[in-house]
């Protein structure tokens, strides 16, 4: 009998609890403990972006998580065959440790019931505006308009996860030369919103900027019949996008669409798996537009079992990182991935822009290239 996804996930976190609390035992050496931390946060990092019950929101797909499973159980084994000058003990567990997950990998179903891109469950039923934990967790007021620069705006909003979590999360509307707008990874729809942002200029581009951002773009499809949608390289080869229906009108390229005007540029940061993230350029502003190439959480807005995880993980602010998954993701493709950082770099943004946590409103620059350590070094 197949292990169902919804337990899979339960094993997951399991899993990535009992690592991480053994990383932290003295019962092992420091080199193995290292091993065993890295596999925690590897596991629970992919696991919180993967589009299955247990997922916080759509990144990769069950059969692209059950290949990272195998890669990290492969991986423990290879450290306890490796790690010749550690305690035979240590290297048995190790080796004990990945063959169990290669086991629970062969055993597992990759067809998910339901998960947070696949139109059904969390992302239908979000939050009461008045729910108490919007406040703690975001940054209100939600879904309305906020001035950031000339010609530049951020819409603050949540995003509904596993076992209760609400995430923060953040689109931002760029008015074009002509007036038009365009909605950089769009936040969830509302009549109210719509009306607010028509009165700066007709709604016109609709911007999914990697295979993670693009759950809400049907609400404002529908709303919006006449807005072009763009969308980040690989995202129309998704499953859960085809299961799901989603319009993708063009591609995009490193060369920003004709009718965007001359006030943005577009720079792709590639990565492996199909990843890829396409950040905007507001030159006018000199506002770089990101989403997941930076998260930096604010702890106090976290649930406190979640912060260790965090500052784990490298994602709290004010230098905060992508997750261990993405960065891996990510040095897939590292030479590439290298060039268009230095390029984003080479911008000089002013200030930053990006979908989780608190952005960089001043000295934008400096702060991004603290939070590319990982891959500029």
């Amino acid at each position: 009998m197949m292990i169902p996804t919804r337990l899979h996930g339960v094993i997951d976190y399991a899993v990535a609890l009992a690592l991480g609390g053994l990383s932290l035992s003295r019962v092992f050496p420091p080199p193995v403990r290292k091993v065993l931390g890295s596999a925690a946060a590897f596991h629970a990092s992919y696991a919180m972006v993967t589009d299955y019950e247990a997922g916080l929101r759509p990144g990769i797909g069950m059969r692209q998580h059950l290949a990272l499973d195998a890669l990290g159980g492969a991986a423990l084994c290879g450290a306890g065959l490796l790690m010749r000058r550690q305690p035979t003990g240590a290297r048995a567990f190790l080796l004990a440790a990945g063959l169990a997950e290669l086991a629970v990998v062969a055993l597992s179903s990759p067809q998910p019931v339901s998960g947070p891109g696949q139109g059904s469950g969390p992302l239908e039923r979000l939050l009461d505006p008045g729910d108490a934990r919007l406040e703690q967790v975001s940054y209100p007021p939600l879904d309305t308009l906020k001035p950031v620069a000339e010609d530049v705006f951020i819409v603050d909003s949540v995003l509904p996860g596993a076992i209760g979590m609400v995430l923060p999360v953040r689109m931002t509307v760029i008015r074009l030369p002509d007036g038009g707008l365009l909605l950089h990874s769009p936040t969830r729809f509302s009549r109210g919103l719509r009306a607010e942002l028509e009165k700066l200029g007709p709604i016109r581009h609709l911007v999914a900027p990697n295979i993670a951002h693009w759950t809400f773009l049907q609400g404002w499809q529908r709303a919006c019949p006449g807005a072009t949608t763009w969308a980040a390289p690989g995202l129309r080869d998704r499953a859960q996008v085809r299961r799901a229906g989603l319009r993708l009108d063009h591609d995009l390229t490193d060369e920003a669409p004709s009718p965007w005007g001359d006030a943005i540029m577009v720079a792709t940061v590639p990565g492996g798996l199909g990843f890829h993230e396409t950040a905007l350029f507001h030159a006018p502003s000199r506002t770089l537009l990101l989403t997941d190439l930076v998260l930096n959480l604010e702890e106090r807005k976290l649930p406190a079992l979640i912060r260790p995880v965090a500052r784990l993980f490298g994602i709290v602010a004010p230098d905060g990182m992508p997750p261990p998954y993405l960065r891996a993701v990510v040095r897939l493709r590292q030479e590439a991935a290298m060039r268009a950082a230095s390029r984003l770099l080479d911008l000089r943004p002013e200030r930053v822009v990006f979908a989780h946590g608190r952005w960089f409103d001043q000295d934008g620059t400096a702060s991004l290239r603290r939070s590319l350590r990982w891959l500029l070094g």
